[in-house]
């Protein structure tokens, strides 16, 4: 049987839970009877009665860790009590209560490895020295990094229990690691909440409009996870700087929040999903982007001159859409960027001589699109190339002796790519230029 305290009071009721009887060498004290009930009904007050009656659940097994295995045997009184709580039903809810064990700093030594032992998850040290919990001055905890540590379970569960630490938790990062389940409405009630990493896991399910409460959120990321649904607008706060989207099965339209309510967005990655439609004009009114990833979308459509008013934009990657048109002006002035991806899309005609511009370049892909005409000499300025690919297209002539000259003088030039193999090569390329040559679109 059960050593915790059967008939424990409901969320709506306030009678005393009565002990069961428990195994023991020896009768239990009235002062420990006391303790017990006391602390059922402090859980009771986080988890619900349902939670705690239920002895398969995390909550019932962490409440009967904290009252018998626990070497601080903590009362309900405790300050510490509430959040010791949360994370130790947090700990058997990622390791299916127990059964299972994590990478690194699980409660079993002898499966799971631990630079210290004062990290380890249910050890004897404050909470606070577990691994990845970082606590004020105070003692409370203001974040949770447990990234690519082997974690388990559903992430519903594990938010909801998390709420008892909304007045201090400002950061959670569960990312890479085998989660599952929806993202519960409950996640709005994290209110200090700044930063929220959930991606790489298994979560599926909608992004919930209850995330709009969290009004001091900078970071969002549940990027490479099998979501769905629409992208509500209720998520974009002005405080709101890096979004990921990414490798899920999001749809619709990009929603008009995110280019009139979260102005100062720097980091965006939305590629591999289901969006409708043509690149938003709105982004031009982010003038501070510096990533922006938004590649096999099946977006359409010309690229839009406005994608290039940040100042700040250091990568772009827009490939596998359906993009069109020549290349606006307005790029040759992007001369931040350092990547710039237009690969598999139906981009046409003549590469800009204004290439040349972007000095900053370290990789430019060009591959698959419909571009004609020669491959400007220009390119021979971009000095800090890593890779340069333009093979198929409708190009031709020969490789550019400035070109050739820049990856024979540069270590750094380790990948030259064009239309230059087959009996009737597109482009002429000088042997010891090219890295590899495609047939492309030639014979």
């Amino acid at each position: 049987p059960s050593v915790i305290p059967s008939n424990t009071p409901s969320d709506t009721h306030s009678s005393s839970p009565t002990i069961s009887n428990a195994p023991s060498s020896s009768p239990i004290t009235s002062v420990e009877l006391q303790r017990r009930q006391e602390m059922a009904a402090a859980a009771v007050a986080v988890s619900g009665s349902a939670s705690i009656d239920d002895t398969t659940t995390p909550q019932h097994n962490a409440l009967e860790w904290l009252l018998l295995d626990d070497d601080l045997q903590l009362n309900a009184s405790s300050p510490s009590f509430e959040q010791r709580y949360s994370m130790s039903t947090f700990y058997f809810a990622t390791t299916n209560n127990g059964q299972n064990t994590w990478i690194n700093c699980g409660a079993d030594a002898s499966t799971s490895s631990c630079s210290s032992e004062s990290q380890r998850f249910l050890s004897s040290s404050s909470e606070c020295d577990w691994l990845g919990i970082t606590c004020n001055g105070s003692g409370e905890i203001t974040n949770i990094d447990i990234r690519e540590n082997g974690l388990a379970g559903d992430v519903s569960v594990i938010i909801k229990e998390l709420v008892s630490l909304s007045s201090s938790l400002e950061g959670l990062r569960l990312s890479i690691n085998a989660l599952s389940s929806t993202i519960p409405t409950e996640i709005g009630q994290l209110s200090n909440l700044q930063s929220l990493f959930l991606n790489n896991n298994n979560l599926v399910g909608t992004i919930p409009t209850s995330l709009g409460n969290l009004n001091k959120l900078s970071i969002f990321s549940v990027g490479n996870n099998g979501m769905d649904g629409t992208i509500p607008g209720e998520i974009f706060h002005p405080t709101l700087v890096g979004l990921d989207l990414d490798d899920n099965n999001f749809h619709g339209t990009l929603p008009s929040e995110m280019f009139t309510s979260s102005l100062d967005l720097r980091n965006i990655d939305i590629g591999g999903n289901n969006f409708e439609g043509m690149i938003p004009k709105g982004f031009g009114n982010l003038p501070k982007i510096a990533l922006l990833r938004i590649n096999n979308c099946t977006l359409e459509g010309e690229l839009p001159p406005e994608l290039f008013v940040s100042t700040s934009l250091r990568m772009m990657v827009v490939s596998d859409n359906n993009l069109n048109g020549s290349l606006p002006d307005e790029l040759y002035g992007a001369t931040s960027l350092r990547t710039l991806d237009l690969s598999s899309n139906e981009f046409s005609g003549a590469i800009s001589t204004k290439i040349g511009d972007l000095e900053d370049l370290t990789k430019l892909n060009l591959r698959s699109n419909k571009f004609v005409g020669a491959i400007p000499s220009t390119m021979g300025l971009l000095d800090e190339l890593i890779s340069l690919d333009v093979s198929f297209n409708l190009l031709s002539g020969i490789m550019p002796d400035e070109v050739c000259s820049l990856r024979n003088s540069s270590g750094l030039f380790i990948e030259l790519v064009a239309d230059c193999s087959g009996s009737s090569p597109q482009i002429t390329c000088a042997n010891t230029c090219c890295s590899k040559c495609e047939i492309g679109h030639g014979a």
